[in-house]
């Protein structure tokens, strides 16, 4: 008899589950209550009930029909799959995490598990952890669509687009029309430079996620980027009202109205974005800069202290600005920080916007000088300090038998290896590592570097040290009149007076071979007064 009612039961669920799967849940919702009032440890009729709730967006009901699925039987991976994913709906995070988890107890290679683990692991600040789940996802399910578009997340946050890029070209081709797959692309060509793309990407995620505010901020900022600013700011103004109490709209839409002209009204927008994300150092850093350009310095003043407050390493370089402000005293020098996320950032469009857009000339400037001075030699071991991504290396790699470069950032250290003209390369803090490198250089070449330091001097020492009897140290540096020493400018870069530069370079111990009056770059359409300057150690 218990064997006849088992298979009646069985039967039972199993038309629940083609009434299901045939679009009538009403029907198979009835016939799943039938079956879990007549045998409450039935866990098959719990989880259909949780199921059906889940597609219908009742995630509170599903996760009690699916809590009972699960304890009916713990081992069966489904039930535990479908309550993480109510949990999940529920935000419920760290609940879902160990559903995720406990499915993997019981079968390791789950790639459904892993992918979600990573999506929610990612969520919740675990990186590394995240990763790993993602890349056993696809390496047990090449074709899982989520856990590619999770692992191309990840690794955009983890700045590595170019890897990204290929997962979300996996996951698009498996779901063409899958807006989060889509959006998670744009920001990643976003990253790499390709705006134009990105908005097009972006665009159908839009069409997809009308009501997804953070979709249409970074739609807004692709076309930004592309100078299309009226229709920028429609976008920006659209995630605004669709998430007033979100940051990322208002963070846009300030960026788009400054751009525009509107100091005032990119105040504003900062403001909400402040007040919508307290902790948020981009929006106290943004609404601080937005109030110097208005000449309300008190106010600039407590937001970048705020900056430094909430991020005492000064990615933003809110120290600078304070400096700006008179809220401190000018530094002697850039924070590593700053000047690190500066470049990371720049990265992918440095070379076409410093030489295209601003102009830059500083490598070539200083290709001349050293070709006076250098009288054609050759041979020579080199370092081109601050390397970048490698600009300068064409007219440096003639005269080296050995070419060093080292930049504070890692992803232009990534751009310059790629141009295959180095011997070696380094991340790392100039003067720092210029002390470590005794007498081993014949030339040092900074172009561009040094406006990023005010007090010369211990950079200057350092370079005496490297350099081998008779070595040059080569660079470039704004130009400041009306100065005794330096000034920090409004873009964040310092200016030296020529007095002080030569005055400085007696003091390191060098003798001054050239200083000549040269434009390096543009700033604003204006060519940026500079200095090219040629000094030699005894």
């Amino acid at each position: 008899m218990a064997r006849q009612f088992s298979l009646s039961v069985s039967d039972a669920f199993a038309q629940a589950m083609r009434t299901w799967e045939s679009g009538n849940a009403t029907e198979a919702r009835r016939l799943a209550r039938l079956i879990a009032d007549a045998n409450p440890g039935f866990g098959g009729a719990h989880y259909l009930l949780g199921a059906i709730a889940l597609s219908q967006g009742q995630a509170r009901k599903a996760s009690e029909h699916l809590s009972r699925a699960v304890a009916a039987d713990p081992n069966q991976s489904v039930p535990r799959l479908a309550l993480g994913r109510a949990l999940e709906a529920q935000n419920s995070l760290n609940a879902a995490i160990v559903q995720y988890r406990a499915v993997l107890i019981t079968e390791p290679d789950h790639a459904e598990a892993h992918a979600r683990l990573a999506a929610l692991l990612a969520r919740t600040g675990k990186a590394s952890q995240a990763l790993d789940h993602g890349r056993h996802a696809i390496a047990v399910n090449p074709n899982h669509a989520e856990a590619l578009c999770a692992l191309g997340a990840l690794l955009h946050q983890q700045g590595e687009d170019r890897e990204a890029r290929g997962y979300l070209e996996r996951a698009l081709a498996l779901r063409p029309d899958w807006g989060v797959a889509l959006h998670n692309y744009g920001l990643v060509l976003r990253r790499l430079g390709e705006a134009e793309r990105a908005a097009a990407l972006l665009s159908g995620a839009v069409d997809l996620r009308r009501d997804h505010a953070a979709t249409r901020a970074n739609l807004a900022g692709a076309l930004r980027e592309m100078g299309r600013l009226d229709e920028a700011r429609i976008q920006a103004e659209q995630a605004a009202k669709l998430a007033p109490r979100d940051a990322v709209g208002w963070m846009e839409l300030g960026l788009i109205r400054n751009a525009q002209g509107m100091p005032e009204g990119a105040a504003a927008a900062f403001e909400r974005a402040v007040t919508a994300e307290p902790d948020s150092v981009d929006a106290h850093w943004c609404l601080a800069e937005a109030r110097r350009l208005l000449g309300e310095t008190a106010k600039a003043t407590a937001h970048y202290r705020r900056c430094l407050e909430l991020d005492p390493d000064d990615t933003h370089g809110a120290a600078l600005g304070l400096a700006l402000t008179g809220g401190a005293p000018v530094p002697q020098r850039a924070p590593d920080a700053y000047v690190r996320q500066l470049f990371d950032d720049y990265a992918e469009t440095f070379d076409s916007a410093l030489v295209n857009r601003l102009g830059y000339r500083a490598p070539a400037l200083l290709a001349e000088a050293l070709e006076r001075d250098l009288v054609r030699k050759t041979g020579l071991a080199v370092l081109d300090a601050g390397c970048g991504t490698g600009l300068a290396a064409p007219v440096l790699r003639p005269l080296a038998g050995r070419l060093d470069g080292i930049d504070l950032s890692p992803a232009m250290v990534d751009k310059a290896r790629a141009r295959g003209l180095y011997d070696d390369l380094a991340v790392g803090e100039l003067g720092a590592a210029l002390t470590t490198r005794p007498a081993t250089y014949d030339l040092i070449v900074a172009a561009d570097v040094l406006v990023y330091f005010g007090d010369l001097e211990p950079v200057l020492h350092a370079g005496f040290a490297a350099l081998r009897p008779g070595g040059i140290f080569a660079f470039t540096v704004e130009r400041a009149e009306d100065c005794s020493s330096y000034l920090l400018g409004a873009k964040n870069r310092y200016a030296h007076a020529e007095d002080y530069v030569a005055a400085k370079a007696q003091v390191a111990g060098f003798a001054l071979a050239r200083m000549d009056h040269a434009v390096t770059r543009r700033e604003a359409e204006a060519e940026v007064p500079g200095l090219v300057v040629i000094l030699r150690r005894p």
